[in-house]
């Protein structure tokens, strides 16, 4: 296995902290992608969809596109009926990138790099003036994954992924519980930990009739080594391990003519299976169905604009918002615009993304403890051909 220190030059270039508004996952993972609801299955609007479907690669060209992502994170919640409200409000920035070399006709090579994660800093303890650590959490995961596709078909072509991950956890100031004199009692902080994890996806993507195509992947759940330090307290009921879920779904992407593309996925995401985040682990997370809409209007020889939407099912019951507490990322429904000018040498592309606020209002064990969580992103990405 690589060493830490090979891990951190190689994903030297991507954040070490995220958020994301499907569960730990971006709506969109490329720079065209995330002015369309996050849309990638079908045939792909830019380089990065290889990540999401890695027959894609067959059909996008030769070159390069580099994308940066600044997420404005707004989180709020009240805990064990306090009177003052929690607050999180977190400025960052996202990397993400994909290369695309094709050896000839039928087989090609590709490359992305892609984040995920969740976080919360509240500033504070999470008992209002208890002298503890401030309540605050981080997940941040960075996957690499070298991707091959083969035209078995002239309009038929079939890929791969391994997705090869580096992941960092810390949690401060989790409050474990009461004793029996009613003294809050808090897990010892660790700090920063990393574990390495790999996976791996299988992807189609079909052109059944001219300028009409279909695309379905399956990726499977990343297994991540342990987190030593916390397996025997926070992670105990995953054994240290904090995995990423199986994902798999399909998609349809239609040109209309040479100025209107408009293309839909639905993706379904099984956190319940997933270590460390689902039922055999701290947060409970439920499995996620995601609807996506996006629509590509070239308005000038130049230009485009693009508008989406995205909603995706609440990864948080209203039983479970206790625990949640320190993994405050259930806004699910997403609205986003995005522009792109073609200059000749390269291509700009701009996007907006408004992750609409979500509330949940915690209910049996989790009354007292309401979250809520609205985002906004605004994405600059250049895509240039080789």
């Amino acid at each position: 296995m690589l060493s830490k220190i090979n891990f951190i030059l190689l994903f030297g270039c991507m954040p070490l902290y995220a958020q994301a508004f499907n569960g730990v996952y971006l709506t969109g993972s490329g720079q065209v992608s995330s002015g369309m609801g996050g849309i990638s299955l079908a045939q792909g609007m830019d380089r990065t969809s290889i990540h999401d479907n890695p027959a894609n690669l067959s059909y996008q060209n030769n070159g390069v596109d580099a994308q940066i992502s600044l997420l404005n994170i707004r989180s709020r919640a009240t805990f064990l009926n306090q009177a003052e409200e929690f607050k999180s409000d977190k400025l960052i920035s996202i990397p993400s990138l994909a290369i695309i070399k094709h050896f000839d006709d039928r087989l090609s090579f590709g490359l992305s790099l892609t984040g995920a994660g969740a976080a919360v800093d509240y500033d504070k303890p999470a008992i209002n003036g208890f002298p503890t650590d401030k309540a605050k959490d981080n997940l941040a995961i960075v996957k690499a994954s070298p991707t091959v596709s083969y035209k078995v078909l002239p309009n038929l072509s079939i890929g791969a992924n391994l997705d090869i991950g580096v992941e960092q956890f810390r949690a401060k100031g989790v409050l474990a519980g009461m004793d029996t004199q009613g003294t809050p009692m808090f897990l010892d902080s660790h700090g920063n930990h990393w574990a390495y994890g790999i996976g791996g996806s299988l992807g189609v993507t079909w052109e059944f009739q001219p300028n009409w195509w279909l695309g379905a992947s399956y990726i499977s759940e990343m297994r991540f080594s342990k987190l030593k330090e916390y397996k025997d307290d926070l992670l105990a009921s995953s054994q240290g391990r904090i995995n990423l879920p199986e994902r798999y779904g399909f998609g349809i992407n239609h040109k209309f003519n040479s100025q209107v593309t408009l293309a839909a996925d639905l993706l379904r995401i099984n956190w319940q299976d997933a270590d460390g985040l689902g039922e055999k682990g701290s947060f409970n997370w439920q499995n996620q169905n995601v609807y996506r809409i996006g629509l590509d209007y070239k308005f000038s020889p130049k230009d485009h604009i693009r508008f989406g939407f995205s909603h995706a099912d609440v990864v948080v019951d209203s039983q479970d918002t206790l625990v949640n507490f320190y993994a405050n990322a259930i806004a699910n429904n997403a609205w986003t615009i995005g522009y792109g000018r073609d200059f000749g040498f390269a291509t700009l592309n701009l996007a907006y993304e408004y992750a609409v606020n979500k509330k949940i209002i915690g209910s049996d064990n989790s009354s007292g403890t309401n979250l809520s969580n609205q985002n906004h992103v605004f994405s600059l990405g250049f895509s240039k051909d080789f």
